[in-house]
């Protein structure tokens, strides 16, 4: 009896094995060689609209200076980190110094659909310029944006195995990569509408330099109830974009991948992959201490036609498993690596494509609650392969001097409380500066954050309000921080004042 629950241990155990290789050479194999890693935020900085960097989030956003200009290279800066689902110190445990990948907790924390991604934005030409009701602006940005999306069965097949997936078919879709490097031209106009509204509109065109974009990606897994086999469905496609050569064997497999020599003035300068995309803005004036905002971000594709590869991976693999009291060798492993490989049919073509941006929508308010202390709230959602990702963000904002305001923040994103964020801005006639961060929590401890983000900038300001005076001319109820630091509001303002005396005449 105790011989036969030994060798029934011994099968469970060899079979999760099993299933944790397969799970790691399908990965393996449809990834092969490919980056990882998508999310940015910016919820303190959206309502900082005294930053004339603000209007990046939001095309509507005016500033009270007659011309903004950047200083090169130093405009903005956006570095980003997002995980949805874990941190280092959640998925690794620390002891005596070394750390051990702690599973039960990662498979505690993961979710239906998890994401992980990291950003840089460097603003390489920026320029604003006001003219009445109307603000102009210009930018160049060089962004490099990767993510990976995994599902949340793949964790579970990993951690327990396929015997929980006797007489089911298991699917494990959704495994997919967005990351792309492209060069951002934008022009964008903004214009005191009417009484209550500004709107904004930002045209880009984009210029691709990389990027590794996945098409379908279908993957299931049926356990045979009675003699635990196991059958394994896939439909992958990959599509890239890089200075690299995918090498096949004789039978038209794939057997490896090399990159090319690669030209950086060439890469750079690459302006085959064309794109356009679309940014929308609006501000709204709901009443005398509240101000409503939204916008529509990045919605837009790039086509990619310069050192196309187009991966196509497809089929079906039997595995009956291992016979009981036989060992689990390393040479079984190979055979079985080979044999999952040799099952699926491999297409490598050279056409074009298109990838979509993902698209990011904010909704904003903002309640006066004292003259120096708006209270703001941000909902963030970004539609990430057909997945929609949210975030919310509550904030105080205020001015501590004349010319220094500040931003403190609470957000909840990537599924976790944990966010405290901190925005600092400083807006005078000449040198222009802001430092934002939605966690800056994340900077002191990296290790135990699922967000980590910066964002920083230097400019120039000119044609400002010359003294106090002048400034408190252009006071207005609307701006968040009552400083009157925005022209367009006083415009706005004394359109709402008049057009709320119209109503009041109507009524009598």
């Amino acid at each position: 009896m105790k011989k036969e629950i030994d060798i029934e241990n011994k099968m469970s155990f060899l079979r999760k094995q099993e299933s944790i290789f397969i799970c790691v050479i399908i990965i393996i194999f449809i990834f092969f060689n490919i980056g990882k890693s998508f999310s940015q935020q910016n919820s303190t900085f959206y309502l900082m609209h005294d930053v004339p960097q603000s209007n990046l989030l939001n095309p509507a956003v005016q500033i009270k200076c007659k011309w903004y200009v950047a200083i090169p290279l130093l405009g903005s800066t956006h570095l980003n980190y997002s995980n949805s689902t874990f941190s280092f110190n959640e998925l690794f445990s620390t002891n005596s110094g070394s750390a051990s990948l702690n599973m039960e907790s990662f498979y505690e924390s993961v979710r239906k659909t998890n994401l992980i991604g990291t950003d840089l934005h460097l603003d390489l030409i920026s320029i604003g310029y006001r003219r009445n009701e109307y603000y102009f602006s210009f930018n160049i940005a060089e962004k490099i944006n990767m993510a990976l999306t995994y599902p949340g069965s793949l964790v579970e097949f990993a951690w327990k195995g396929n015997t929980q997936f006797l007489g089911e078919t298991e699917e494990f879709n959704n495994l997919r990569t967005h990351s792309v490097h492209y060069r951002e031209y934008s022009l964008g106009v903004s214009k005191v509408w009417d009484a209550y509204n500004i709107l904004g509109l930002r045209a880009k065109l984009l210029f691709g330099k990389a990027n590794i974009y996945s098409g379908k990606s279908e993957i299931s897994l049926y356990t045979d109830p009675n003699t635990f086999n196991l059958q394994v469905e896939g439909d992958i496609s990959e599509n890239i974009s890089f200075p690299m050569t995918i090498t096949l064997d004789s039978e038209g497999r794939i057997n490896g991948s090399t990159i090319n020599d690669i030209d950086i003035v060439s890469y750079l300068m690459n302006s085959k992959n064309k794109g356009f995309a679309l940014d929308l803005g609006w501000i709204h004036k709901y009443s005398d201490k509240t101000t409503l905002s939204a916008s529509l971000l990045d919605l837009g594709f790039i086509k990619w036609k310069s050192d196309v590869n187009n991966v196509q991976i497809s089929g079906s693999f039997d595995y009956a498993g291992i016979s009981a009291g036989s060992n689990f060798t390393n040479t079984d492993l190979t055979a079985l690596s080979d044999s999952i490989i040799d099952a699926f049919d491999q297409t490598v073509t050279q056409d074009s494509y298109y990838s979509w941006l993902p698209t990011q929508i904010y909704l904003g308010g903002m309640y006066q609650y004292r003259p120096k202390l708006g209270i703001g709230v941000v909902n963030r959602n970004v539609i990430y392969r057909n997945k929609l990702h949210s975030s919310l963000t509550l904030s105080a904002n205020t001015t501590l001097w004349s010319k220094l305001s500040a931003s403190l923040s609470w957000s909840y994103l990537n599924n976790t409380y944990k966010n405290v964020g901190l925005g600092i801005a400083w807006h005078s006639r000449g040198l222009q500066f802001h430092m934002v961060s939605d966690n800056v929590l994340g900077i002191i401890k990296p290790l135990d954050t699922r967000n980590l983000n910066l964002r920083f900038g230097f400019g120039v300001l000119f044609g400002c309000p010359k003294n106090k005076k002048e400034e408190r001319e252009m006071s207005n109820e609307y701006n968040s921080t009552l400083k009157g630091n925005c022209y367009w509001a006083k415009s706005m303002d004394k359109n709402y004042k008049k057009a709320r005396k119209k109503k009041e005449k109507r009524k009598i």
